[in-house]
């Protein structure tokens, strides 16, 4: 009889500290819009199934600002305060806030299955200059007013929780000219929601069916707190800050105090943590011990450069254990292909063969580990919440589908951690070495440290740190300020600066980051430094390079010469449209333009990667208003027949365009060290001052494994008229 695979699933919880301390005022709706769509229909869904059992790691700032909307503080954020407000009362600048705020949700998942709230985004247009919106707002009578304030609020409703309440779901069907009851009523229950869902997961916990971890109190990058240096130990050339950050008890106060308050909501200490961002090292796991934390958990990048070996299921699907001062602790390592797969692949795919395609993973993970001594662990870590909006019914379909899977499947048994590892029989006489210092993001810090904006944040960072610390304790509001400080620690700030990330709401992270340094000087009588009344962000908003010249590459699969592309737009793939990230992907960066009679098209590929999948293929989507083409890049022969294609050999291609086969006068390709189309331009005639859209994708099969942009199509300069413009502009 075989041993069942055991399965931790880990689902972190968290959003950065967006209100401000002193005023009590939130400019961002996020966590109330995830209490209502995410954090509540996560738990409550598992009731229907018991057995099984998940850990989910709740950060307490995140608990601290889902209570101040209750009572007795029943604090707002700027989006409820406008949609509060009767649509017949909105000042002109009112109405321009919402129309610019009120579609930030997924377009394919969460407005355009509503045909109203579809149709006011149409009647206001995807993309508004400043001399644009008088006209605009023109167009927007009262009611249009009014039904938008209810559809973005109703559309963050978890669709499963819309259900179950009689009058959410009659709206719903009403979809269009609601009342101020009406959209009143769905402000209402948004606060329900958000009241029900600490207690959901204490009553669950209550119940054994889950087990509760934290995060460090505000969420940072532990291993920098300690020592900015660490991020070295992956790239010993990355440029760091001028002025040094070493504030290690930073690092204990940040888990003492998160420790505390997880023990005051649920009446007992955790006995688990996912430091931020996966974020560990040596400092690290002795801070964990210290504080009598029994595990963490972090990327299996991290084992690997810690052992210094390649990939293992027999050293990957167990605990191992850092023994340090004669303490004890369990480390667990993600499997990134699984936590990934439900993170950034199945969002796209049927619930049923998602579920399917995770569950025969598994099998082939039992399978490979049932040789092991003790039973085996595969540990799924992902975000919670952002991963939602991108599937059907805000995943509810695919988990529904998952967890009836695992539950019937004798194969498998769902545990919390510490039920695994209380059970698991693992012997602990064996210590891991040097814990490598890196996160979950490539097994490095570059999401946080080395550009020059984030660099420039930490010495902000360190500057207030080292005001605050040339006081006693005992100075008025220092507690306060300390907070203040520790809420500008958080990860997220960084995140958000450079050119890793992009979202229109840069702007806004970068002013609270300095809010909260600005609020921990002032609270203390110090003097505010001048540069923190500036922005920090130099990047603009715009995330495309555009193509500066014309470009006459040679299309052989390799970049010829360093002027071959040296003229090109170029779009970095790796960097994120929101608030996750992929850990791999197959595409890195998207390069374009074009000469007179074609458009180019250069894509970085991980070649590696993509050769081992055994029927792949790579489709990019030309759009204009005239018409749109889908151009089919796949292998002539299978994996199975491709074992002689190694190194930089180019790979035989067979190229079509929609479903007719390509002639080489008008469509040409080449897979080496990097993948090059030339399209004729005339088969995708672009207007001039029109934009071209562009999107690519890579298949297995049927599979949907990427889509960049996610949805859309990524915007490019395509003509000669827009080249020549844009020169004056330079």
């Amino acid at each position: 009889m075989t041993r069942p695979l055991c399965i931790a699933f880990l689902w972190h919880m968290h959003q950065p500290y967006y209100r401000d301390m002193v005023s009590g005022a939130c400019s961002m709706p996020w966590v109330r819009l995830h209490a209502t769509k995410d954090y509540l229909d996560m738990v409550t869904i598992l009731e229907a199934f018991p057995s099984i059992h998940q850990t989910f790691n709740l950060v307490p700032s995140l608990l601290d600002q889902l209570q101040d909307y209750l009572p007795p503080k029943n604090h707002s954020d700027e989006f409820l305060d406008l949609s509060r407000k009767a649509a017949a009362d909105l000042s002109s600048h009112d109405q321009r806030l919402i129309l610019q705020r009120f579609f930030m949700a997924n377009l394919e998942r969460m407005i355009r299955p509503y045909p109203r709230y579809h149709d006011l985004l149409a009647k206001r247009g995807g993309h508004v200059t400043e001399e644009d919106w008088p006209k605009v707002q023109s167009r927007f009578k009262t009611q249009d007013y009014l039904d938008l304030q209810t559809w973005f609020n109703l559309s963050w409703i978890d669709p499963w929780l819309r259900s179950q309440d009689n009058e959410l779901t009659r709206l719903i069907h009403k979809g269009h000219h609601f009342s101020e009851e009406e959209k009143q009523y769905v402000l209402k229950k948004h606060l329900e929601l958000i009241a029900q869902v600490i207690p959901a997961y204490r009553q669950a916990a209550q119940r054994g069916q889950i087990e509760l971890s934290c995060s460090a109190y505000y969420h940072p990058i532990l291993p920098l707190l300690c020592e900015l240096r660490n991020a070295h130990a992956a790239l010993p050339h990355l440029p760091l800050p001028e002025k040094p950050f070493h504030y290690p008890q930073d690092a204990r106060w940040q888990l003492r105090l998160a420790l505390e308050r997880h023990h005051s909501e649920f009446g007992q200490y955790p006995k688990g943590s996912w430091p931020p961002e996966g974020s560990v090292n040596e400092d690290v796991g002795v801070i964990a011990a210290e504080a009598n934390l029994e595990w963490i958990a972090t990327d299996e990048t991290i084992l690997w450069r810690t052992l210094k070996s390649p990939r293992s299921p027999g050293m990957l699907y167990r605990p191992h254990w850092l023994k340090r001062q004669g303490r004890e602790l369990a480390v667990l390592f993600r499997d990134r292909e699984l936590s990934d797969a439900i993170g950034f692949v199945y969002g796209q795919w049927d619930p049923r063969i998602a579920a399917e395609d995770f569950c025969r993973r598994l099998a082939k993970i039992h399978e490979s580990t049932q040789s092991l001594p003790h039973p085996a662990l595969a540990s799924i870590v992902l975000d919670g919440e952002n991963a939602w909006e991108f599937y059907a019914n805000d995943g509810h379909d695919f988990l529904t589908c998952l967890y009836q899977q695992l539950s019937r499947d004798e194969r498998f048994r769902c545990v919390t951690i510490s039920e695994y590892l209380n059970q698991s029989g693992w012997p602990r006489n064996e210590s891991l070495p040097t814990l490598f210092s890196g996160s979950w993001i490539d097994g490095n810090f570059t999401t946080w440290i080395g550009h020059p904006e984030k660099n420039a944040a930490w010495v902000h960072l360190s500057h207030a740190r080292e005001a605050i610390g040339s006081l006693k304790t005992d100075t008025p509001n220092y507690e306060t300020a300390l907070k203040s400080l520790g809420a500008a620690e958080g990860s997220d700030w960084m995140w958000w600066f450079g050119d890793t990330h992009f979202t229109a709401q840069a702007d806004e992270f970068d002013r609270l980051f300095r809010m909260h340094l600005i609020n921990s000087y002032q609270l203390l009588g110090l003097e505010v430094p001048q540069a923190l009344k500036s922005p920090i962000r130099k990047v603009p908003a715009s995330t495309r390079c555009q193509p500066t010249g014309v470009l006459h590459p040679t299309i052989d699969g390799r970049e010829s010469s360093y002027y071959e592309w040296l003229y090109a737009g170029r779009l970095l793939l790796r960097q994120q449209y929101g608030a996750i990230q992929r850990s791999e992907q197959y595409l890195q960066s998207l390069w374009y333009g074009f000469d007179e009679t074609h458009q180019y098209i250069r894509l970085d590929v991980d070649r590696d990667r993509l050769l081992r999948l055994n029927d792949w293929r790579i489709e990019v989507l030309f759009a204009s208003k005239e018409q749109e083409r889908v151009i089919v890049v796949e292998p002539q022969t299978h994996q199975k027949d491709s074992s002689s294609i190694t190194g930089a050999n180019p790979v035989p291609l067979r190229l079509r365009i929609d479903a007719t086969a390509a002639d080489g006068k008008w469509l040409r390709g080449a897979l080496g060290q990097i993948l090059e189309l030339a399209v004729a331009s005339n088969r995708i005639p672009v207007l001039e001052k029109e934009l071209l859209h562009v999107a690519v994708s890579v298949y297995d099969g049927k599979e949907l494994l990427e889509r960049h942009p996610a949805e859309g199509g990524f915007e490019l300069n395509a003509s000669l008229v827009d080249l020549e413009a844009q020169a004056w502009m330079v």
